[in-house]
């Protein structure tokens, strides 16, 4: 099998002692007006029916969202369908849905239900999700008069016309977006950002708002390094070596005048190289501690993963925002992807040697973002092959995500 080079081990190995005192920078100021987004594109089968003035409901097959029409909303039968879309909503939450057709009025409002996951809200709080649709000038408007229903996860909403609708959280802890992963030493800034009001009282633009009508805020940080707030905003700066736990957690609860309602507001942020996500065989792993981007040849580069007893390593050559199959080498457009668990379970995206045949499983892996020398962040799915199982494509399903710094961003001069 390939293996990981002595150098780059050791940069893995050494990163504990290096302590670079670079600062980082807040965020960008924050727009105050309501901004423009992108039309959604289609992602998944449409669902339809034809609903009369008797009303009726249509719900997508997977049950997350749900359209009740009343008696006497619909002058004649008309053929509504869902279409599921990309979701481009400000601090947007799953998918979005287009409700068809487009423009459609109702005499009575419909009801529009959406379902939440708790993964969903793991760094906010129920009470902070509202719904929200975008009209012909792109603007996304958050819509009054949501119910919700904690015991069942759902938010509900009257709907008196057909548009791109979605569910989106209201208030979030934002930094610099290149700022989940922190060199040691650096410094962010984080931010309460608001919204529409928590208690809608009519149609409203998303505008992104720092701060908000709160009092009583209580910050606090789990790991290491320190922690500054100041009002609605707080600095947060890495402590110079590794930290335990990694990642850090920064939190701020938010209470409300005039409203019983209180938000917790959660923000990981990684120390040192980065981490990556694994999900194999059953089993999570979270490589923090050992995380590199090696690309100092850009024809022979490396995603890494790794503890003493495991190694994830994700191969690629001439890397750049993407999509790239599995392979059985890093050649071209095609990633190598090889996890050793033990010496005995050793696995990999392919090989070459089965009677003139290649044996190469299926998956990909995703760049999202990728800056040759600074670091890449992506994800990966597909499924890998036994090593010692020459002549097979099949083998367990794989997937993660991973957003790793460069050896030579995060130690300068090596």
């Amino acid at each position: 099998m390939h293996s990981i080079s002595a150098l780059t081990l050791g940069l893995l190995l050494s990163l504990s002692g290096c302590n670079p005192d670079n600062a980082g920078q807040g965020p960008d100021p924050v727009d105050q007006v309501a901004e423009p987004t992108e039309v959604g594109t289609p992602q998944g089968a449409v669902v339809s029916k034809h609903i009369g003035p008797q009303g009726g409901t249509l719900a997508t097959a997977d049950g997350q969202v749900e359209l009740t029409i009343p008696a006497g909303a619909l002058t004649q039968e008309t053929t509504i369908s869902i279409q599921p879309i990309s979701n481009h909503t400000p601090n947007g939450v799953g998918t979005s849905y287009r409700f068809l057709p487009d423009g459609q009025q109702f005499s009575k409002p419909a009801t529009l239900k959406f379902r939440y996951s708790d993964a969903e809200v793991v760094n906010s709080a129920p009470e902070a999700l509202g719904i929200a649709y975008q009209r012909t000038d792109k603007v996304w408007y958050n819509v009054p008069g949501k119910s919700l229903d904690k015991q069942k996860r759902e938010v509900t909403v009257p709907m008196p016309h057909f548009s791109d609708w979605s569910l989106f959280e209201n208030f979030m802890l934002v930094t610099d977006p290149a700022k989940d992963v922190l060199k040691y030493g650096e410094s962010v800034t984080l931010q309460i950002m608001e919204l529409a009001p928590l208690t809608e009282t009519k149609e409203e633009p998303l505008i992104q708002r720092t701060g908000g009508a709160n009092n009583g805020l209580k910050w606090s940080l789990v790991g290491g390094g320190t922690l500054k707030p100041s009002g609605s905003s707080a600095t947060y700066t890495a402590p110079r070596g590794p930290s335990n736990p990694n990642p850090v957690t920064i939190s701020v609860e938010l209470n409300f005048k005039n409203n019983p309602t209180k938000l917790i507001l959660v923000k990981e942020l990684y120390i040192g190289s980065g981490f990556v996500k694994v999900n194999f065989l059953g089993k999570d792993y979270v490589f923090s501690s050992m995380a590199i981007l090696d690309d100092e040849d850009p024809t022979n580069a490396s995603i890494i993963g790794a503890t003493p007893k495991e190694v994830l390593q994700i191969e690629f050559s001439n890397g750049r925002k993407g999509s790239f199959p599995f392979w059985y080498t890093a050649e071209g457009n095609k990633c190598r992807v090889s996890f050793t668990l033990s010496p005995s379970q050793q696995y990999d995206s392919g090989h070459d040697w089965c009677d003139g045949e290649d044996m190469v499983a299926s998956g990909q892996v995703v760049f999202e973002e990728y800056v040759p020398g600074k670091y890449v962040k992506g994800t990966f799915s597909g499924n890998l092959i036994k090593y010692d199982h020459q002549c097979t494509k099949a083998g367990p399903a794989i997937s993660g995500s991973f957003f790793v710094m460069s050896a030579t961003a995060l130690i300068p001069g090596i």
